[in-house]
């Protein structure tokens, strides 16, 4: 079995861990941000309201996907949900919707991320059609700009926003102990580019950089794992979206921590 460092925004982060020490993992959520709905926003509650009115509604991320099913329990039958990757698509079918979406589109094989999305109909010929992207406060707009240049007509809303919070002390105690350990390796699990410099500064303030970026590293994009190459990570592996290939991952890390493990 594995140690395995979650990185993920909480409370993502802490339900991802409980399930894997289920499974017999040890892992340690040090979640450096926590996501805040803003479900009082008066723009957001707007447009939710009328959600009916768009033809698709683009769910970046599995909080998106969260913030959605609370705010709109009953999803319109017309009105398609558009999700960029394994992760965000279980969020969906875990999600507590009276009505949930009666058609999902979504990307079947990496990369997993927006820009493939776009390529999907009815995203691929979007020339008039209306489209609602619930996000968090920054994202790309690379994406979003290109769907406009098509002729689309899409609104672009915050769902949440990511609170910066400090892992309790018995986390990092834990994660001392860890990187002390020389017999094992720890695995850390990071799912947003973003995420990594907020990582590396933490390690740094805690004086573990240099133990753990001798770690394996699990990214789920080929954009995070430059990021961690680019701060200094040496044994970076690129791993699909969502908790099946997290699985897989782990116990190929449990097994050898060479890169060629996974």
């Amino acid at each position: 079995m594995a140690r395995v460092v979650l990185t993920q925004a909480a409370p993502r982060c802490e339900a991802l861990a409980a399930r894997l020490r289920g499974r017999g993992h040890e892992a340690l959520a040090l979640g450096l941000t926590r996501i805040v709905e803003r479900e009082h926003d008066a723009r957001l509650r707007e447009a939710i309201g009328r959600l009916g009115s768009y033809d698709v509604v683009v769910l970046v991320s599995p909080a998106a996907v969260q913030a959605a099913a609370r705010l709109a329990p009953d999803w319109p039958p017309d009105t398609v949900a558009a999700v960029v990757g394994p992760g965000s698509r279980a969020a969906l079918e875990d999600a507590t919707f009276r009505r949930a979406p009666l058609r999902v589109v979504s990307p079947e094989a990496p990369p997993f991320d927006a820009a493939a999305l776009a390529c999907l109909p009815p995203l691929d010929d979007p020339s008039a059609c209306r489209v609602l992207v619930l996000r968090g406060e920054r994202g790309s707009d690379a994406w979003i700009d290109a769907l406009r240049e098509r002729g689309a007509r899409v609104d672009v809303l915050a769902a949440y926003r990511h609170a910066l919070q400090e892992p309790e002390a018995a986390a990092l105690e834990m994660l001392r102990r860890w990187l002390a350990d020389e017999n094992r390796p720890v695995c850390f699990v990071v799912a947003q580019a973003a995420g990594v410099a907020r990582l590396d500064a933490f390690l740094e303030r805690a004086r573990l950089r240099e133990r753990a970026t001798r770690q394996p590293a699990l990214a789920i994009h080929p954009r995070i794992a430059q990021a961690l190459r680019d701060a200094g990570w040496r044994d970076v592996r690129n791993i699909d979206p969502g908790e099946r290939a997290l699985l897989l991952a782990l116990e190929s890390a449990s097994d050898s921590s060479s890169p060629d493990g996974v």
